[in-house]
This record gives structure tokens, sequence and C-alpha cells, in this order.
């Protein structure tokens, strides 16, 4: 059985685009810097700014307001020959970082708000082409174990960014210089992107086969399974984003430990939260094998059931 899995493993292994690794390398050291953040913003804003959680809450959720406009114009530029994916993916990595110092530096809710639309604008733009990336460099037999090494690679990082978050905020109790650190990391994968990365050469579309930028997007409005695709999909990212805002407020204010009578601490959140992901780490490539014998609306039937098992 371990030999068969090895033989499994290595036999699609090698057949992963050189760039895809390279790529890989860079959104693992981009989500150390998220895991920084991702889960002690709101802590953060609430228990040191004094802001209110509802506050905080409206501050950003309006990233999700310029994520949908960076979204739209993210993927028009990666498909764009003029512009392409690597241009659109150094300034998703740009206005990150930019987004980073500015919440590094909130004082109020006004500024708060500027900090969130501003990073929802650079995560809108990066999503469209970082995916396009790696199906570009993938082949149709082996795209979803390509699709695997990517978001391994993500929740490695996150795990790990987590982790370090905790201690480092035991050690010096300051939360500023965790976006600092998430400012760097999307410095970094700029200059991963910007030496490891090369425009895709599928990209090169005859003169007679190009369509209108207004034509396009209305076919996808028009695409019926897809519409119900992203009806779904609003509602699972409903549930993604209470674990990220809402639940680490949670365990810090609201739930007790009986020997402190205080919420549980930082590397205890941490701690939670990396398991969490350790786990997905553990599960991505076994299941990603298990699930590609199925279908693909079997695959996200099987992952919205189990989501929803496990939030009940």
């Amino acid at each position: 059985m371990k030999l068969a899995s090895q033989s499994q493993l290595s036999s699609w292994l090698p057949s992963i685009h050189p760039q895809v690794w390279i790529f890989a390398i860079g959104r693992f050291l981009s989500e150390v810097g998220t895991g920084f953040t991702l889960f002690y913003a709101p802590i953060f804003f609430v228990n040191q700014l004094g802001l209110s959680a509802t506050s905080v809450g409206v501050a950003l959720g309006s990233a999700s307001i310029s994520g949908i406009v960076g979204r739209i114009a993210g993927g028009s530029l990666a498909d764009s020959e003029y512009w392409g994916r690597r241009r659109t993916l150094l300034l998703a990595t740009a206005i990150s970082a930019i987004a980073s110092l500015v919440l590094a530096t909130t004082n109020n809710f006004t500024s708060l708000v500027i900090g969130s639309l501003i990073s929802g604008l650079g995560i809108g733009f990066y999503w469209p082409a970082a995916e396009a990336v790696v199906a570009d460099a993938s082949q149709i037999d082996n795209r979803r174990e390509t699709f695997a090494i990517a978001r391994l690679a993500d929740n490695l990082g996150l795990a790990i960014g987590i982790v370090l978050a905790g201690f480092l905020i035991a050690i010096i109790g300051s939360y500023r210089w965790l976006f600092v650190i998430d400012a760097i990391s999307f410095m970094v994968f700029f200059g991963v992107v910007y030496v490891g990365i090369s425009e895709a050469e599928q990209q090169q579309i005859e003169e007679s086969e190009k369509t209108e930028l207004f034509a396009a997007w209305m076919a996808v409005l028009k695409d019926g399974r897809f519409l119900v695709y992203i009806a779904v999909n609003i509602f699972f990212t409903i549930y993604i984003s209470q674990i990220h805002s809402t639940l680490p407020l949670y365990f810090k204010n609201f739930v007790f430990v009986e020997s402190s009578a205080k919420g549980f601490a930082e590397t205890t959140i941490s701690g939670l939260f990396a398991w969490h992901l350790v786990f997905a780490i553990i599960c991505q490539l076994p299941v990603t094998s298990i699930l590609k014998r199925c279908s693909h609306t079997l695959a996200l039937t099987v992952s919205a059931i189990s989501g929803q098992l496990v939030s009940v």
C-alpha cells in the first residue's frame, strides 16, 4: 500500500510545470505574512484601538466591495494580451503591500476602512490572475493536482504564519508589527513573480477570434450553471469569512478560561487555527487523488457537505 501510494505520487509530481513550483514558493511566503494578520486583525482593532466589533466588521467587510471591483478588473486585465497574468499579479502584490502598511498605521475607523478597501482591491486583482497562472501551467490530466500543490503552499504558509504571530504577540505585545511583516511578505512575493513568472504563451489569440470585452462578460453572465455556482459560492464564503473574522474575536473576548477568567491567549488561538490548517495540509493531496475519480460537481458537493457537518 505504501509503495503503491509513493509510486502514484511520483507518477504525477514530475509532470508539474516548474513555474507552478516557483509560484507555489511565492504563495507560501506571502501566506506566511497573511497568517500574521488574518486572524488577529479583529482582535487588534477591537481590543487595542477600542473600536466596536460592529464597526470593525463593517470596515473589514468593505474589502469585499473593492474586492468585487478588483476581481472584475483583474480578470479582464489577466486575459488581456496587452497586460496579462504577470503584470496583474505584480499590481496585486504592490497594492496589497500598500494596504498592509496603511493598516499598520491605522488609528481610527476611517483609516481602517481605507486600508480595508485597498486590501480588498489587491486581493481582487490577485485571485483571477493567480488561478489563471496555475491553469496555464497545467494539463487536463493533472490540473487538480497542480491546484492542490498551490493550495498546499497556501495552507502551509498560513499555518506557519499563524503560529509565529501568536508567539510574536506573546513576546512583544504589539499587533502593528504583524501588518508590517505582512507588507514585507507581499514585497517578497512581488520579487518572486517578477523574477520567476513568465507570461503564458497561450494568450496569443488570432484577430478573428478576439471578443469584445462587454460581449465576453455578457456571455459569462448568461451562463445559467455558472450563476448557480456563484449563488452557492456566496453562501459558502459567508461561512469562511466568519471563521476568519468573528471566531478569533469570539475566542478572545467571549470564551473564558476558568483558571484566569479571561479569554484564550493569542498562543492558544494560533494553536487552534494552526491545527485546523495542519489537518487540511495532511489531507490535501490524498483527498485530491481520491476525488480525481469523481466529477467536479460531485467533488464540490462532498466539500460543501463536509464543511456543513464540521460547522454543526
